[in-house]
Formats: C-alpha cells, structure tokens, sequence
C-alpha cells in the first residue's frame, strides 16, 4: 500500500482482510488465493479501527469522533486461476500444494478447490485403460475381419458389440467388490499374464508353422482359433498356479509387504490397475467394432492384388490392408479416449476416489466426472463451490473437445495419404 498500515481486521468465514493506511487508501485482500480484491479511498481517512460484520457483507470503520459502514459485495474470493490450476499454501499444511478437498468438520474450515488432481485422474484412468484397451482391440479386429473364419466372424462381431450394452454401474461394482480383492491377492499372477500369454501365443504360432502343411490343411481357414483359446487356458492356469511359488521367491511370500518394505509405497486396493482393467473392459467393444469395420472397409482389389503380387497374408495386412484402414482405427482410438475420459461410475467405484497426484498405478485418484456426480448435489447453489464445479465440467468438454478436434485433423491427413493406394 502507498503508506504504513494503521488498521487492519481480518473476516470471521473467511481468509479475507482489509486494511487501511496512513494516507486513508482502504484495500480488500484474500490471503489464500493472493488476490487484490479492491482498493480505494476511505470514508475516514484517519481511523483508528475496522470491523468485519459477522456474516462477512459489511465493515464498520471507526474514527476518533465518526463511525462509517461499508457494504461489501464479495462473493467469491477464494477464486482465481493459480488457486485452481496452481499450487497453493493451505494454512495447516506443511507447503503448497495442489488439494481438491471441498468441505470439512469444522464451521472454520477453508475448501480446497484445485482441479489440477482431478484433471491429473482424469487422464491418469484414462492411460492404464486405454493402455489395456487399444493393443487388446485393435489386434482382435485385425484378426477377426481378416484371419478369422466367416461364420465365427458372424458370431463374435455382435457378441462384443453387445458387451459395449453393459452398464458401467456394473462393471464398476464387480471392479470393486469382486475384482480389486482378489487383484490385491493374485497380483503375482498378472505379472506373469503379462509375460506368458504373449510368450504361448508366439510359441503356438512357431509351433503351428513347424507342422506338416498336409495336416494344417485338413482344418479350413481361421481354425485355429479353436487351439488359441486353449493355449490361453493353459497359460492362464499356469500363471495361478506359478504366482504362489514365484511371489514367495521374488516377493518374500506377500507381494503387497514386499512393495512397502522395498519402495516405500502402500497397495491400495481400489488403484489404477483395477480401473485399468475395468474401464478397458468397457472400452474394448467400442474401439474393436469401429477398427473392425475400417479394416472389412479396405477394397478386397487391393488385398487380391497384393496376394497376387507375391505377398503372404501377414505382409498383406501389415502392409496393405492396416495403412488403408488407419484414418477408421485411428477415430476408433479417440472415440475409446472419449468413452474413457468421461466415465463416471467405474472410477466412482474402483478407484477409490481419493484425489492424489501419483504415478503409481497402485494408489487410487479421483476423476473430473466422479467428482463433479459425487459432490454436485451437496454444493450450495450459487455458491464458489458449484461454479467450480461447473467449470470442472467446462474443462472436461473443452478437453475431448480438443482431443476429438485434433484427432479429425489427423484422420484427414491420414485419408489423403492413403487415399491412392
């Protein structure tokens, strides 16, 4: 202020104060957001003291032989821009810090409004599902529009786009009643999903080649999916039954004491992975029933031609029939983002709604869309918290709305360069 401070009185709801100076300018300040609210003239240049109303709306300012009021129209001023996006000093906290926690026990307690966790959970949910989702997808629609026999083509393609008709309700109340209890305990076991089902399945394949062709020719075309789904079993139940033997030989017997010991991190229950398998659960069918029609899409004189031409299947796919079919496979991609980015009731379930800002996928978060259907029929009408959650809502559109804008850019490009072939 332009002179030393003669008064100064802090509100009683809040973290704001005014204060006056010797050359009678009056300002209006919020300590937590740092905001300059207002300053300007006072009514007594000289008074000797200030007076918050109860109720925040009003001052009373003193002088030696006047008292004047003021009205105060305040309504948000907790609110600015590095309070929701930035990290900020709550007092009774050790250091700044991004904190998303709206309401408290007290009557004194200051909310904590900072999107910046619930965005971080938001595309942290979406990374581990669609990380499970995209690879899970898009290799099964390859498979099945150009490998997989006719007639089971005609039964597995609506059997998954069915699945994309399950309620997220549902798949987030298994995710968290049924699968992260037995995920925390058979952990071990996905671990080694992750290492033997690709290890069978390339096994299988070099195996299959290694066989007479008079006898993989008595079996028509796409067959061999029957002798798969058995090598999956087969991996999958060696994988249960290995992740006892290999969680007591790499693990010390217990893989969640093992993880605390060694890295200091805790196993939540409810954490990325088991909303990384739900969600891509959910995710799968939308993503595998847009890539397999941009693959059954690609013109059959192009596939005919390459075969003619000297190519085997596998070059014709890779080479001919992917490249072709990338601008749909790629929209598919961002439509599995969307799907993924706005769910709400898997990650209200299954990721333990807590609003942390970690990289481990063993710890849980909390979503932009979780938050906005845990707490929007709680907020005061009007009041900084609702608005705040209306622009959390603001963000998440303005989000897949850039996404999806980007995404078309990029089909386009990707159309026209294939476009000739």
């Amino acid at each position: 202020m332009p002179g030393p401070i003669r008064s100064i009185a802090a509100a009683r709801r809040d973290k704001g104060f005014v204060a006056q100076d010797d050359s009678g300018t009056l300002g209006l300040y919020y300590s937590t957001s740092g905001r300059v609210l207002w300053t300007g003239p006072s009514p007594i240049p000289r008074a000797r003291s200030i007076f918050y109303s109860p109720k925040g709306d009003g001052l009373l300012i003193a002088g030696e032989r006047e008292l004047a009021s003021v009205a105060l129209d305040n309504p948000h001023p907790e609110f600015s821009l590095s309070a929701i996006f930035g990290k900020v000093w709550y007092e009774g906290l050790p250091e700044p810090s991004h904190t998303w926690a709206s309401t408290g026990g007290t009557d004194d307690y200051e909310a904590k409004l900072s999107l910046t966790p619930l965005l971080f959970g938001t595309l942290k949910g979406t990374f581990y599902s669609l990380l499970l989702a995209i690879p899970i997808a898009v290799l099964a629609a390859m498979y099945t529009s150009q490998f997989l026999h006719p007639t089971l083509r005609r039964i597995v393609k609506p059997v998954v786009e069915i699945m994309a008709a399950l309620p997220s309700v549902v798949l987030g109340f298994l995710a968290a009643l049924w699968l992260a209890p037995r995920l925390e305990r058979w952990f071990p076991a996905l671990l080694l999903l992750l290492i033997l089902v690709p290890a069978s399945i390339v096994g299988a394949g070099f195996a299959s080649r290694l066989m007479p062709r008079s006898f993989r020719h008595r079996f028509p075309d796409g067959a061999e999916v029957f002798a798969f789904v058995g090598v999956l079993a087969i991996a999958f139940a060696l994988a249960l039954s290995l992740a006892a033997p290999v969680e007591h030989a790499l693990f010390g017997g217990n893989f969640t004491t093992w993880l605390l010991s060694t890295t200091g991190q805790t196993y939540q229950q409810r954490n990325a992975v088991v909303v990384g398998l739900a969600m891509g659960f959910a995710v799968i069918p939308i993503i595998f029933a847009i890539s397999e029609d941009a693959f059954s899409n690609v013109p059959r004189s192009l596939v005919s031609g390459s075969l003619a031409l000297g190519a085997n299947r596998w070059q014709t796919v890779t080479r001919v029939v992917l490249p072709t079919a990338s601008p749909g496979i790629f929209s598919a991609i961002m439509i599995g983002f969307g799907r993924a980015v706005g769910e709400t009731m898997i990650v209200l379930l299954a990721a333990g709604n807590t609003a942390i800002m970690t990289l481990s996928p063993f710890d849980g978060f909390r979503t932009l869309s979780a938050n906005i259907a845990t707490e929007i029929t709680d907020a005061v009408p009007g009041s900084t918290h609702f608005r705040t959650l209306f622009l959390a809502a603001l963000l998440l559109f303005a989000l897949t709305f850039v996404v999806n804008t980007v995404a078309e850019l990029v089909r386009q490009r990707l159309r026209s360069k294939y476009s000739n072939l």
